[in-house]
């Protein structure tokens, strides 16, 4: 197993300046942890992309201006090079082409959230950034989709997410939050997906630590089990108690250990705190 984190640090670049990465990076190496990311401390994961897409525009809330067109890597690459100067493995977070058009609205000549179109355009812009990240020696990409929970269009999606994975050679996990029992077998059959990140401890999802086809099949499984909803600190026992049950379903190789979702949301205190008890319970149990 190996540990890491989704992505944001409750740290402000507003504030900070780079100083925030510098520190954020700081904090996850502190806790121990074997994969860092550079705590996405700019902006919120919608406005970060509505930003850096030819074709988006971001006034308080992202905008489909235009058809979309490139994307535009250098201030992600500016930041993951700093990243990059403090840690040995640094992973990238991508928000996905569903969220991010469905956290959008729409002044251009596409067909509304139901066209195939802006998600496969948006895939494509978003695949320019990632590959930037991967050339600067991301050790995996991070696809965020969030909206997948709640009822977005899964065949799309598919299309969308498989775009992306396929043009890239680093290993790519998707990360979907809140409930994914009823779409988890979809998940299980997308193509180009190393591993599937999910929430375990604020989240309901003991169903997929029971699934069969998880274990028969060879994805990955990315096991949230420090709960983002609430500041309170986990007790150790029931991080290795939740670690546990993954390990009665999947070999530790395949487990990786993070929190249920983004961190950004909490007091640094308790971000600091959690995290060193979520890297003690995975070391109480082996790792490599």
């Amino acid at each position: 197993m190996f540990t890491t984190v989704i992505g944001s640090h409750p740290l402000k670049y507003s504030e900070l300046g780079s100083d925030a990465i510098r520190q954020a990076v700081e904090d996850q190496l502190a806790a121990g942890l074997d994969v860092v990311s550079d705590g996405q401390t700019r902006y919120d994961m919608v406005e970060y992309f509505a930003r850096a897409i030819d074709g988006y525009s971001y006034d308080g809330k992202s905008v489909i201006m235009t058809r979309i067109g490139r994307g535009r890597p250098d201030e992600f690459v500016e930041d993951f090079r700093l990243a990059r100067s403090l840690a040995p493995r640094v992973k990238a977070c991508i928000t996905g082409p569903v969220t991010l058009v469905f956290s959008s609205r729409f002044r251009a000549e596409y067909n509304g959230y139901r066209d195939e179109n802006v998600y496969l355009d948006t895939a494509d812009a978003l695949l320019d950034i990632a590959k930037a990240l991967e050339a600067e020696g991301a050790e995996w990409i991070q696809i965020d989709e969030p909206y997948l929970s709640v009822g977005a269009p899964m065949a799309i999606a598919r299309s969308a997410v498989e775009r992306m994975a396929s043009g890239l050679r680093v290993p790519v996990a998707l990360h979907v939050c809140g409930t994914v029992g009823k779409i988890f077998p979809q998940l299980l059959a997308w193509n180009g997906l190393a591993l599937l990140s999910h929430g375990f401890m604020g989240d309901k999802n003991d169903d997929v630590l029971e699934c069969n086809a998880l274990r028969t099949g060879d994805k990955m499984l990315g096991l949230g089990c420090i709960d983002t909803k609430t500041p309170a600190v986990e007790s150790e026992e029931s991080v290795v108690a939740l670690i546990r049950k993954g390990l009665d379903l999947l070999p530790p190789e395949r487990l990786v250990v993070h929190p249920d979702c983004g961190l950004r949301g909490l007091p640094r205190e308790a971000v600091q705190a959690r995290l060193k008890v979520m890297v003690s319970a995975t070391h109480r149990l082996g790792s490599f």
